[in-house]
């Protein structure tokens, strides 16, 4: 589908009467609150925003001027509700086939949460579309244009989540392992936990990785393997903090974790990268990217080059040599040269990774681990 075809409204004409400051205008890191909402759309490629202001509408959009948005107001913000600055914002949707409902406070969205709504507009049956994480309801909100006179003809009750509880088929709620969902800032403790969210997000938790797995619906023998060479990796990270070189043991512990996410897939590396940079992991998401074959070797040792190496002596759940983990490969490609090449390479690869931990800890037996 065209996602030139897509707009979205972005609610922020209440008065943040829990929070005591003006949510939108809430400063995280360089930007705002509402800046990063509008960015993250963005990102996107929506362009055709739409903000709805209320109170401290005039200072909202001076600070919004250089995103080239449409404002429109809710007079009556002091008397009215959420639902109805939506109904507003929606009644100015022109000339699109969907539109994004978010409140300005929901900034942490992923793009793969994102896209993946989008995609799943396919489904002509599908008017409107929520997601969840844990169980929650969150934002935003994927509507199908032509559904709108429904949610504009709701009185109100119980304001869209009123609505919805009258579509019956037409609404679909989708569970995402995205913390972002269900992110806001209504009181100051919910500003604390983005904060504190701010300072995590570019690394998913061990936690969120295992809802990460279930989410891709990752079978049990590739998370035997997985949970392998974490441990194998964890052993590795620490022989070379004993040699002075100190790794970034969260990152490699989500990269084990999660470096086989596409297994099954064509080319399930790059497929699992893309899946993981598009929900923020960018460096998890460059390490399992190359966790089949390096394009390069550092030249000391870092946390893409640990789990390459404890990936390359892991043998479905079992730890194995190198040799060992690379002979049954050339057995089976053996007679497909450029096969048989590809393993070859990263089989030298493995070995002068090895050889580099050798150099640093002095000896370090490959087979002396817990099988």
């Amino acid at each position: 589908m065209n996602r030139k075809n897509i707009k979205a409204v972005i609610v922020a004409g209440g008065l943040s009467s829990r929070m005591k400051e003006f949510k939108p205008l809430l400063e995280i890191g360089k930007t705002t609150i509402i800046e990063k909402t509008i960015n993250n759309f963005k990102q996107l490629n929506i362009d055709d925003i739409i903000v709805v202001t209320g109170f401290r509408g005039h200072e909202l959009e001076k600070r919004l001027t250089k995103y080239h948005l449409k404002f429109v107001k809710n007079v009556d913000y002091e008397n009215t509700h959420m639902f109805d600055s939506v109904c507003i914002g929606l009644k100015e949707v022109k000339d699109a086939e969907f539109v994004f409902i978010s409140p300005a406070d929901s900034p942490f969205v992923q793009q793969f949460t994102l896209k993946k709504m989008f995609d799943e507009m396919n489904n002509e049956n599908i008017n409107l579309i929520q997601p969840s994480f844990e169980g929650r309801n969150g934002h935003p909100l994927l509507l199908r244009m032509r559904y709108a006179d429904s949610i504009l003809k709701h009185d109100g009750t119980k304001g869209l989540q009123g609505a919805i509880a009258k579509m019956g088929n037409d609404f679909k709620n989708i569970s995402f392992a995205d913390p972002g969902i269900i992110l806001d800032a209504d009181t100051p403790e919910d500003y604390f936990k983005i904060i504190e969210f701010i300072e995590n997000k570019s690394c998913p938790s061990l936690s969120l990785c295992r809802k990460i797995q279930k989410y891709f619906q990752m079978p049990d023998e590739v998370k035997a393997h997985s949970n392998k060479v974490l441990m194998l990796a964890m052993s590795l990270s620490s022989s070379l903090y004993k040699s002075g070189i100190k790794l970034n043991n969260r990152i490699i512990m989500a990269s084990c974790l999660l470096h086989d996410i596409a297994k099954g897939r064509p080319r399930h590396a790059q497929t699992g990268a893309r899946w993981l940079k598009d929900m923020g992991y960018t460096e998890v998401s460059q390490i399992v990217n190359e966790h089949m074959e390096l394009k390069e070797i550092s030249k000391h040792p870092t946390e893409k080059e640990l789990v390459y190496l404890a990936d390359k002596m892991v043998m479905g759940d079992k730890i194995v040599s190198i040799e060992e983990k690379f002979s049954a490969k050339e057995e089976m490609f053996r007679g497909d040269y450029e096969a048989l090449k590809a393993v070859k390479y990263r089989k030298k690869q493995a070995r002068e990774i090895y050889n580099s931990i050798i150099n640093l800890k002095g000896e370090y037996d490959e087979t002396n681990q817990d099988r």
